[in-house]
């Protein structure tokens, strides 16, 4: 049975249906309870070991290498006092920093609540990090936000980021902190070469009218340049080229060493053009031409360690030929590497005239010394690379003669071999005449004549039985 409800009472409709009351919670924000803060916020880029990269007018400069994997962004956030401003907690204080396309958010020290938004790849990421709530009065902090590189190409010129404070409290001047670092990018490329050869020189002196290709100059000398980068091809920002400090002749300007060649690989050209440099008398490339040239090498080779192991206990003086010392007269020029991508090789042929160390050299051996440099061409500032420079010895002897066996006329032969036949005659003859063979006869007379003794002494078969009976 339902109770009848006329009896309890009810909200009257002429009466306000909802009631409002105001909660003030305690702050440290003076009488006014109104929190006025007063954050300010400094950043800079640093490497690893949180030293900051130069400062140049607004902007800080890196120098990049691929050697580097990591960079730092250090920002220092203070809530504190000065002239004319309080300094009150700062409610919901949050750092906002966003993320250039060309950096990888990494980590963050010391491990504040943060969340990473956006989309890298596309480059519009932000890190949200919240500094505190409240961020107190008098409180600083320094926050590490570590960044991978691997995004850094060599058409890259400048690292942008942009930084906001925020907070609930009262502060109306917060504005963005932006930080541009202008990227250096140096190329460290790996130049490589052997710095020491060895060469010979022997025979006759030939005249230059008489050569027809470059293996009647002389002995050959060749060696490998090596060029390797890292990370993006130069493309159309620039090229390396290779220059020569290339001693071609001595002081009294006879040829010293004749360049026949230069093969590149890795370029958009496969030879080395430097007109009255490389091959001046147009003389016939062998090098290219003979299918015996490998074999050839490793025989030269090793006919020339003996040779060198022959004059190790001589040290006879080398006299030296440099274009320093003005004792060999230098010739410059370079071999551009164009469209190179990522390695290059140029392979030197060269000869040794045979004829000027005939006739200058012939006693004594000589270290024939010349250089190689790498060097960078490109309009672009932030581009950057230190020249490599190699420095190579051709060392370079008079060759020694090969000792051949000894080979015995064939009369001698004949004579000797006629001569031992005669002498066994004479040896066996006059044996003979000694009675040696006779002795030998009468040994085997007695030891038979001993047989038929030892017979004749045995008792036979009657009398054996007879023994027995």
């Amino acid at each position: 049975m339902l109770e009848d409800l006329s009896a309890f009472p009810v909200i009257s409709q002429r009466d306000a249906l909802t009631g409002r009351a105001e909660i003030h919670i305690q702050k440290a924000c003076g009488l006014d309870n109104k929190c006025e803060s007063n954050l300010q916020m400094t950043a800079a880029f640093t490497d690893e070991k949180n030293t900051p990269f130069l400062m140049q007018e607004d902007h800080q400069i890196f120098n990049y290498t691929t050697d580097i994997k990591k960079l730092k962004l250090l920002v220092n956030v203070s809530n504190v006092p000065s002239e004319g401003r309080k300094a009150e907690d700062a409610y919901n204080a949050i750092l906002n920093i966003t993320i250039p396309s060309s950096l990888s958010f990494s980590s963050l020290n010391p491990k504040l609540p943060s969340t990473l938004n956006g989309d890298p790849s596309s480059g519009g990421s932000y890190l949200l990090c919240t500094l505190g709530d409240p961020f107190k009065s008098n409180q600083r902090v320094e926050i590490e936000i570590t960044f991978e590189t691997s995004g850094i190409s060599i058409d890259m010129q400048e690292i942008e980021t942009e930084l906001q404070l925020s907070t609930l409290s009262d502060q109306n001047d917060l504005r963005p902190l932006s930080r541009v670092l202008l990227v250096e990018y140096i190329l460290q490329p790996l130049f490589n070469l052997i710095p020491y050869f060895r060469a010979e020189f022997s025979g006759n002196v030939v005249g230059e009218s008489a050569m027809k290709s470059t293996s009647d100059i002389g002995s050959p000398v060749e060696f490998n340049i090596s060029v390797d980068i890292s990370g993006k091809p130069l493309g159309n920002l620039g090229f390396l080229e290779v220059v020569f400090q290339w001693p071609s002749a001595v002081a009294n300007e006879k040829w010293l060493l004749y360049l026949s060649e230069i093969q590149m690989t890795g370029t958009s050209e496969s030879f080395c053009v430097a007109k009255g440099i490389v091959n001046p008398l147009n003389l016939t490339v062998s090098e290219r031409k003979s299918r015996r040239r490998k074999r050839d090498e490793v025989l030269s080779e090793s006919k020339l360690a003996m040779s060198q192991k022959t004059r190790q206990g001589q040290n006879k003086p080398r006299e030296v030929l440099n274009c320093t010392k003005g004792t060999a007269r230098c010739q410059t020029f370079s071999c551009p590497l164009s469209a190179m991508k990522t390695s290059a090789m140029l392979t030197v042929r060269a000869r040794v005239w045979n004829s000027t160390m005939l006739e200058d050299y012939r006693a004594k051996g000589v270290s024939v010394q010349g250089s190689v440099m790498l060097t960078l061409k490109t309009d672009k500032k932030n581009i950057k690379m230190n020249n490599n420079i190699r420095e190579f010895t051709v060392e370079i002897d008079p060759a020694v003669a090969e000792e051949l066996p000894y080979e015995a006329p064939l009369w001698i032969i004949i004579v000797s071999v006629l001569s031992g036949v005669v002498m066994l005659g004479v040896i066996v003859i006059l044996l003979w005449k000694c009675g040696f063979f006779k002795r030998a006869n009468t040994r085997e007379l007695y030891e038979a004549k001993a047989q038929k003794a030892e017979m004749k002494t045995q008792p036979s078969e009657n009398d054996r039985l007879t023994e027995e009976d």
